[in-house]
């Protein structure tokens, strides 16, 4: 015979039932049918849209995550899972949001980009002509759709997109450009000065590696 629990002991006294052995309460074995979940993170996709004007951005799909789901047959022994089956998996994919944006111009065979970050600096403008050389400090031709960035901050070489300005690189920097700020290329003096400094959200799309 097998001696009683502690706990099983007590619920016996309380019963009167003192002395009688624990047979009938041992090896109890149970089933039950468990589900187990597990989130599918979703992401962040811009594309291309030529009815899409310059700097503007356009969101078309919300952003939903996924739910993998697992039905699991569980065998418990005195309380302790002995052994599982799984029954059964049902996935619901994640539907990423998506940004139209234009390309305003800016070259590239990609027809949509993911997102690397998303942050607000101070912007200011200026014109190519003020560079001096007219070359970037990656040696690039200064030009609209050109930016200069604090690299501590956003690497050389990331493509990111400026909304109100749109695409762009960044390709130089400067000695005031330091910490959170960013500078627009523009094409023409007049509109560098017009566009005046002002805080800006950017996307960063793909970072130089």
């Amino acid at each position: 015979m097998r001696n009683c629990s502690p706990s099983v002991s007590k619920y016996l006294a309380m019963v009167g039932m003192v002395g009688m052995t624990c047979t009938a309460f041992a090896n109890k074995t149970e089933i039950q049918v468990e589900a187990r979940t597990k989130r599918i993170p979703s992401s962040v996709r811009y594309e291309f849209r030529r009815n899409v004007r310059p700097g503007a951005m356009v969101k078309i799909q919300p952003a939903k995550d996924g739910v993998r789901t697992e039905s699991w047959r569980v065998t418990y022994r005195d309380g302790k899972p002995v052994a599982k089956e799984l029954l059964e998996t049902k996935t619901e994919a994640a539907q990423d949001a998506i940004f139209a944006i234009s390309r305003s111009g800016f070259g590239t065979s990609r027809g949509s980009f993911g997102r690397g970050k998303v942050m607000i600096l101070k912007a200011s403008g200026y014109h190519a002509m003020v560079t001096g050389s007219g070359r970037t400090a990656l040696g690039m031709k200064a030009g609209y759709g050109h930016v200069a960035v604090d690299p501590r901050v956003i690497k050389l070489g990331s493509i990111v997109y400026v909304e109100g300005y749109g695409m762009a690189i960044a390709s130089d920097t400067g000695g005031a450009i330091k910490g959170r700020r960013i500078d627009l290329c523009f094409k023409s003096r007049g509109q560098a000065i017009s566009f005046g400094r002002k805080q800006v959200k950017v996307h960063v799309l793909r970072s130089a590696s």
